[in-house]
């Protein structure tokens, strides 16, 4: 396998570090949680490695949701343990359809903790 045949997560994770945040949909009323595609009663928060590919969803049902930044420090330490422990799934880098992979935040983790060799 060569080093341009990376998967999804694994551009999202690069792209994210190489920034240093990762952006949501955020309105008065809260986040985008979206229903699993694959997992019964499950959710699905997606969050994007550029504010141009969050910024494309803000229409239609979402048309009141903004992209919003967050540190990627704060992402892996306090958001990433919140999700495990709300059994909340991630979406990381969804197109415009709303499709992608359906990710644990402990695999996420695991991820930039490789990646990065933070041990």
């Amino acid at each position: 396998m060569t080093t341009s045949e990376t998967s999804p997560v694994e551009q999202f994770v690069a792209a994210s570090r190489s920034s240093g945040e990762i952006w949501g949909l955020h309105c008065k009323d809260g986040w985008v949680i979206c229903d699993s595609a694959i997992y019964e009663e499950t959710d699905v928060m997606p969050f994007w490695s550029t504010k141009d590919a969050a910024a494309i969803h803000c229409v239609d049902e979402w048309q009141d949701f903004a992209p919003v930044a967050i540190p990627l420090e704060e992402f892996i330490e306090d958001w990433l343990v919140d999700l495990a422990n709300d059994s909340v799934m991630l979406g990381p880098d969804w197109g415009t359809d709303l499709c992608g992979e359906e990710v644990e935040p402990s695999d996420l983790v695991l991820k930039y903790l490789v990646e990065t060799d933070i041990n």
